[in-house]
């Protein structure tokens, strides 16, 4: 089963995983962490340490492009090559990430995944 680390500025990864919580029931695998406080080095260590902590596939998702938490991801894979860190993170690619993360093959997961929060983006009402 692959597992994912949420790495977002302030609350949003938490607020993310309880409504999937809300949706789905309790998850497995499905952690998040924030930059709250924490310096770029500390906070690609806290990447590397989770990284470490299971020898399962790893996908990271982070809110966004260029960010601390984007980089500090980057920083934190260094020793894990196969790991993915995907920007943009939003609640659709969640609920997709929940449903495939067993299914999928790694790399075809990360491409569904990534299709599923482009999709998600779209214009609606008021135009």
């Amino acid at each position: 089963m692959v597992r994912a680390l949420i790495l977002t500025h302030g609350s949003i990864g938490a607020e993310l995983v309880k409504v999937v919580e809300m949706i789905l029931g309790p998850v497995e695998g499905l952690k998040a962490g924030s930059n709250h406080g924490k310096s770029a080095p500390d906070l690609a260590k806290e990447v590397q340490d989770w990284l470490n902590s299971d020898d399962s596939p790893a996908l990271i998702m982070v809110d966004d492009y260029a960010g601390s938490c984007a980089t500090s991801s980057q920083l934190g894979c260094a020793d894990h090559p196969g790991t993915v860190v995907i920007c943009g993170v939003n609640l659709a690619m969640l609920l997709g990430f929940m449903t495939w993360r067993e299914s999928a093959e790694y790399d075809q997961l990360v491409r569904k995944v990534i299709q599923k929060g482009r999709e998600a983006i779209v214009q609606v009402g008021c135009s």
